[in-house]
Parts: structure tokens; C-alpha cells; sequence
């Protein structure tokens, strides 16, 4: 049994595919898989041996996207079942190419002919969810039986390493857009407020994370007038790889992050969460199946309005959640942590 995932194109959304993959494994044990996406979502299944070969879809970049997208599907080949996670025409067409006899998707941008299972998208349900449903016909389950068996989300990392001090790690960013990202001063008045007590904080984000980062440690060193501190913050903007990123988040004591890929990564780790909302819904990407996370969410009137840049200008979704509440919220988490050491 051969199987070919079109993966979602952002990370975060890669992630929470995971769950919906893991019931695929489950109910063919002996499939292989191929998997098609951008370098950073084929880049999470790096230590996956199920995964026996993955194809870099650059098809957008090319004059003719149409003759890109041919071309990839017959270097794919014909798998025995072809799904898209992603609800553009292109991706239907791919699997329409590669002449899988079974293909998958849902009924989005009039591409329902190119699909032999194209059903439609359940409104108000979690992303997680939404991708496990797509299976539905496949694996023989009813609605309610596919709910209930969706399991956590999977990453493949490294041991857990034990801690000799608590570590903290802080997220800013977010690829979507600016509306998503709680203020970089807020992040710096927490950062400051664990490196006071002796706890270490890491500083994760991309290659376009690394200026704010900048600015967040400028700022956290206005906060304090004692240098010894700053030893206490490391800044891994820009330097990680999606393996790296993944086994540095697992050791992590707490992560705090906007709604973004890395958020979804620490959820998917079991590591403790507080997970900032503002622009985005949080009933549809909220920390799947992740006990130990905390959702911060003011949910004022003109949200979620799902923009990249806050269309009133004025940013309150995110403004009005204080780092005093966050640091409050934290201290409960690591709380606990430290009761069930002793």
C-alpha cells in the first residue's frame, strides 16, 4: 500500500495533519508514504522511516503552474491512495495527474471533479479534526467514530533531557501576519520578569524573527539594571532547523507563544503551553488534546477577524492581555511542576 499525502503548506497546519497521518498508520500498518509540501512541512517528518520519499512542491514559482504541477505529478508516480490536505485547485490536480485510482480532498474551488471522495467542509470545526474527517470514507468510520478516535498530534524528537533550572521558552512571532503577534514589549517584561528569578529564556523564531528579537533584548536590558542577568536569556532566532527547533522546544519547562507553527509543535511535544490569541479563532486552532495548556483569548467584539494586520488599527485582541496575567498564568504552571518534583 502506497499512500500520497499533499501536506498543508504552513506549519502549524503540517502539525496538526500529524493526527489524521497517525489514524492512516494505524489502519494500514504496512502502507508507505510519499509526501508532497514546501521544505519546511516535509522537514517535520525528517525522522519518520513510514515516510519513504518527499517531493519539494515549487510548482508557484513557475511560468506555468499548470505545466509545474504536471510535471511534478508524473515524477510522483501513481500511489494507491492520494490525499490533499490543502484546498486549492493545484493540489487536485496533482493527485488527478499522478493517475491515483483513489483521491481525496475536499469540495473546494470547483475542483470536486478531479477528486473521487471530495465531501464538504464541517463549518466550526477544529483544523485537527477537519483533516481526520477527510479519512472518514477510507478507514470505514462514521463521524462520531473518526471524532472520538483522533488522536494527539505526533512529532518524532529526542530524548527529554531533565533540567537542572527551569528553562522558558518565548515564541513572538507568527508568519501569518502582525495582527497575530502579542507586543514585543510585553514579551520583554516577561522575559524579564523569569530571568530576575534565575530561570533561563530562550528566544525562538525564523530567519524573519531575528530583528524583533534584537528589539525584545534591547528592551529586556532597559528593564534591568543588573548585566549578570542577560546571561540568563539565549536567542535562537534564525538558528534552528525544524529538528533542532523541535528538540529544543521539547525541553522546554514552559513555551509561550502566539497562535503559530511553533505553538502547535509545543502542543504536539506535551509541553507546557500558554497559547496567545487575538485575530484568530481559538475554537478552531486551539492546542489539540494538550492538558497541561493554557489559552489566553480577550475575545472582544471585533474578533477574530482572521487579518494579517489589525484593520482598526488599535490591536486590542492583543494589547489587552497583560503580561502580569501571562507571568500570573505561567506561575501556576510552573508551580505545579515544581510541587510534582517534591
Amino acid at each position: 500500500m502506497r499512500i500520497l499525502l499533499r501536506l498543508p503548506n504552513w506549519l502549524g497546519d503540517a502539525i496538526m495533519a500529524t493526527a489524521a497521518i497517525e489514524l492512516l498508520k494505524e489502519h494500514f500498518p504496512q502502507a508507505s508514504f510519499t509526501i508532497v509540501g514546501t521544505p519546511i512541512t516535509c522537514g517535520i517528518f525528517d525522522r519518520d522511516k513510514s515516510i519513504t520519499s518527499h517531493f519539494i512542491d515549487e510548482t508557484k514559482k513557475s511560468k506555468s503552474r499548470f505545466f509545474a504541477t504536471y510535471k511534478l505529478a508524473k515524477k510522483i508516480g501513481s500511489h494507491d491512495i492520494a490525499i490533499t490536505f490543502t484546498n486549492n485547485i493545484f493540489s487536485a490536480l496533482l493527485l488527478f495527474w499522478t493517475k491515483s485510482p483513489i483521491r481525496i480532498g475536499y469540495r473546494k474551488n470547483c475542483r470536486s471533479f478531479l477528486l473521487t471522495y471530495a465531501p464538504k467542509i464541517k463549518k466550526n470545526t477544529h483544523q485537527v479534526l477537519l483533516y481526520s474527517l477527510l479519512l472518514k470514507n477510507i478507514l470505514k468510520q462514521s463521524e462520531e467514530e473518526m471524532i472520538e478516535k483522533t488522536p494527539k498530534l505526533k512529532l518524532i524528537t529526542n530524548q527529554k533531557s531533565k533540567n537542572s533550572h527551569i528553562k522558558i521558552g518565548l515564541s513572538p512571532g507568527a508568519a501569518f501576519g502582525s495582527a497575530k503577534r502579542w507586543l514585543k514589549e510585553y514579551f520583554a517584561q516577561v522575559a524579564f520578569n523569569f530571568i530576575s528569578k534565575g530561570y533561563e529564556v530562550i528566544l525562538f523564531g525564523d530567519k524573519n524573527d531575528v530583528e524583533p528579537a534584537k528589539e525584545i533584548i534591547l528592551m529586556i536590558e532597559k528593564l534591568s539594571n543588573n548585566q549578570e542577568i542577560m546571561k540568563n536569556i539565549t536567542d535562537l532566532s534564525g538558528k534552528t532547523t525544524i529538528n533542532s527547533l523541535i528538540d529544543n522546544i521539547n525541553n522546554l519547562d514552559l513555551f509561550i507563544a502566539n497562535d503559530s507553527g511553533p505553538m502547535h509543535m509545543a502542543s504536539a511535544l506535551g509541553v507546557p503551553l500558554i497559547a496567545i490569541f487575538g485575530p484568530t479563532d481559538d475554537r478552531g486552532s486551539f492546542p489539540w488534546k494538550h492538558p497541561n495548556s493554557i489559552i489566553m483569548n480577550k475575545k472582544i467584539p471585533c474578533a477574530p477577524c482572521k487579518k494579517r494586520d489589525c484593520p482598526l488599527t488599535h490591536h486590542n485582541c492583543m494589547k489587552l492581555i497583560t503580561p502580569t496575567e501571562v507571568i500570573t498564568s505561567a506561575n501556576s504552571i510552573l508551580s505545579a511542576r515544581i510541587l510534582n518534583e517534591h
